[in-house]
């Protein structure tokens, strides 16, 4: 979630740039690679049964957070959810 927003992850900068710096610990640092390796062991498992309307009503909720960390952690989640659509059978969009 890009978490570190005051070292790592700074708030105002590109997410999607920020994105290709977060690296996976356990299998491989590239979290396609898991997620291929994963399917590859055990088939396709995984699923998720949420929604963008799931995703903005629980930001919604989330006051203790400024507009636009919610803003970043839904176009964070909205990119990973469009790019991994078939792990959801959603269609998605950003964040507006």
């Amino acid at each position: 979630m890009l978490a570190d927003t005051t070292m790592d992850y700074p708030l105002g900068e590109d997410i999607y740039e920020l994105m290709k710096t977060v690296e996976s610990k356990t299998i491989s640092l590239d979290f396609d690679e898991q997620l291929d390796t994963a399917e590859a062991m055990e088939g396709l498992r995984l699923k998720f049964s949420f929604n963008k309307k799931d995703v903005l009503q629980l930001l919604d909720e989330a006051t203790i957070y400024t507009e636009q960390e919610r803003r970043r952690v839904a176009d964070i989640i909205f990119s990973q959810m469009n790019k991994y659509r078939y792990l959801f059978g959603t269609e998605i969009c950003s964040f507006s």
